[in-house]
């Protein structure tokens, strides 16, 4: 079983908020080949910049409707890809993380993967998103779509975990892409918070250190061809593992 996760920068741009969306759900879902797959997209550049916006990360203020006006454009993400994806024939679902997951002071303390696992034994895709879920602390917090990632490989023992970027990998000092990493390695690269409300490429390294037993894969899902090859095995972007 393999995870992908659309990222928002993938989606769209982080500095204009031009919208990929409908190109990139178009991409993945003629590019995934046959097989057993939990897709997790992020929220794109207006989910960032709005949860910016609401102080989101304060927890639940009484600001009901932020929370869920929020959620609602996120939704529409949701939306394209689950439409692009059945209509090449993948059976893809929305799951929402509320629903299955709780927190504490943004950790995620309870996630019953037992929902998701039942519609991949059927024969479905679960979709789901970075969401906010109901937190001891705080009253709700957001999850980002890679936490939801590594929860979910760790508790569903994924095979590999997949993160479309706008980028070809992780790029070193010089821009060029490293194209193999194992875990021993990667506290000896250095990484910059690029702003997102997420994390960036920074949580995804930080995630990819939880995961044992796990291939991570980060590729550019702006470019056609790239999913495909990854699927297929090929050494495309960057790998994590060891």
């Amino acid at each position: 079983m393999r995870i992908i996760k659309i990222g928002g920068s993938a989606l769209t741009d982080k500095k204009s908020g031009k919208n990929y969306v409908s190109e990139v759900a178009e991409r993945v879902a003629m590019e995934l080949k046959n097989g057993r797959y939990i897709i997790i997209h992020g929220v794109g550049y207006i989910g960032h910049k709005l949860a910016k916006e609401y102080n989101l990360h304060l927890g639940f203020q009484g600001n009901a409707w932020e929370w869920a006006h929020l959620r609602a454009k996120v939704s529409e993400i949701t939306k394209e890809i689950i439409l692009k994806l059945t209509e090449h024939g993948h059976p893809a679902v929305e799951i929402s993380l509320p629903d299955v997951a709780r927190a504490d002071k943004g950790h995620i303390t309870f996630l019953d993967a037992r929902i998701v696992k039942e519609f991949l034994e059927k024969g479905f895709i679960p979709v789901l998103h970075g969401d906010g879920a109901i937190d001891t602390s705080l009253g709700l917090s957001v999850i980002s779509g890679d936490t939801i990632a590594t929860e979910l490989a760790i508790k569903l023992k994924a095979e590999e975990i997949i993160y479309g970027t706008d980028v070809d990998g992780i790029l070193d000092q010089d821009g060029r892409v490293i194209s193999q990493i194992s875990h021993q390695n990667i506290m000896n690269l250095k990484f910059w918070e690029n702003g997102d409300f997420s994390g960036g490429m920074r949580n995804k390294i930080e995630e990819a250190l939880r995961l044992k037993g796990t291939i991570i894969r980060i590729i550019n899902l702006r470019k056609d061809g790239t999913l495909t090859k990854a699927l297929q095995g090929e050494n495309v972007g960057t790998v994590i593992e060891g």
